[in-house]
């Protein structure tokens, strides 16, 4: 049971980190928020 509360936790945890960089790149000007997602798909999360 602990190790699947880590797991939400965990899961918890990367949600936040997206739901914070969708809302970061709602407010950047265009050419930045490409830039942005760029970089962005090159990090290794897995969801």
């Amino acid at each position: 049971m602990e190790l699947f509360e880590e797991e939400i936790e965990v899961y918890n945890a990367k949600m936040r980190l997206l739901n914070w960089l969708f809302n970061e790149l709602k407010y950047h000007p265009e050419h930045i928020r490409k830039q942005l997602i760029e970089k962005g798909q090159q990090l290794p999360l897995n969801i």
